[in-house]
């Protein structure tokens, strides 16, 4: 997270709200009533997750509706000290939120911190929320993915799962000085990743690094399919099951250099009884095994193992 934004770790609760006009209740609730801020994201429910940029402020940019009626930046302050206490006189950074799939983040667009207090601007309606303590600071987690829950002997990685973010802030933690990943906790709590180990006996790594990945569909396979065959690394996450059906995911984390073997993008496999029962791959799952492509639901995890399509 950028350093300006390292104080937003943690779980915010609503407080209060209030309407410069008073044209809405004092204190009616917003849809999102709990934020929780990760790394540089920001999950507002566990479907959405939104990643947070800061951004210089600047009160004409912000609020253009305000400015447009003739509402001065010291005329909000003192509205914002008298209904929370709160001074934007001195805020420097406003936080802005990424588009979201399916704008699931919407209305909400930016939003300020200060001390233990968020403030977040809809159009000219304020919704203050304050630092949640300790006991508090797993609201969103989904059912069964704690950072100690044991899922086929590994520590499970948490859904909803962002795959842009795993490789582009878990990946590089693991890679050795030659480029080649191993198992680490350095991605807690929210990635476990595993690197298949050809000389063990675990059922899971023996079908991660068997499995043929070019016959369930997957294309660029050639320089990793089978992985222990090939001997190169196999990397993979281990998600809560759904009943009896494990879901994990495969990638080809190893850093190729001048172009000597094709990379394999990565898939998802279902497992039923020790065995393999489907592949797919192109999505980022949810904890309602729902898997999502830029905001559109294409696929899901029966209790058969299939991944069925949803268009």
């Amino acid at each position: 997270m950028n350093s300006r934004a390292a104080g937003l770790e943690g779980t915010w609760k609503f407080q209060r709200s209030a309407d410069y006009f008073g044209r809405t209740p004092i204190n009616q609730k917003p849809k999102i009533l709990t934020i929780i801020v990760r790394a540089d994201d920001v999950r507002l429910s566990d479907q959405c997750v939104a990643r947070v940029n800061p951004e210089k402020y600047y009160f004409s940019d912000v609020f253009q509706p305000m400015t447009k009626q003739g509402i001065t930046d010291k005329q909000l302050d003192r509205f914002l000290t008298k209904q929370f206490k709160f001074d934007l006189s001195n805020t420097r950074i406003v936080y802005l939120l990424s588009p979201t799939p399916a704008n699931c983040a919407g209305p909400m667009m930016e939003f300020f911190a200060v001390d233990d207090k968020i403030l977040v601007p809809i159009g000219v309606t304020f919704y203050l929320y304050t630092k949640a303590g300790p006991e508090n600071a797993s609201a969103l987690t989904p059912a069964g993915s704690s950072d100690t829950t044991s899922v086929m002997g590994y520590k499970a990685s948490r859904l909803p799962i962002s795959v842009e973010r795993y490789l582009e802030k878990c990946a590089p933690k693991i890679l050795d000085a030659k480029g080649r990943p191993r198992t680490s906790d350095k991605c807690a709590p929210d990635f476990f990743p595993y690197v298949a180990d050809p000389s063990s006996n675990d059922p899971i790594m023996k079908l991660v690094g068997n499995h043929d990945y070019a016959k369930g569909g997957q294309e660029y396979t050639s320089g990793f399919s089978p992985p222990f065959k090939l001997k190169v690394p196999a990397t993979f996450l281990v998600f809560p099951s759904m009943k009896n059906v494990g879901l994990i995911r495969v990638d080809d984390l190893e850093v190729v250099r001048n172009e000597s073997r094709d990379v394999m993008s990565g898939v998802y496999l279902s497992i039923i009884d020790g065995k393999i029962i489907d592949q797919m791959f192109g999505c980022d799952f949810g904890p309602d095994y729902v898997c999502v492509s830029e905001g559109r639901k294409v696929a899901k995890l029966t209790e058969s193992g299939k991944f069925q399509k949803l268009y």
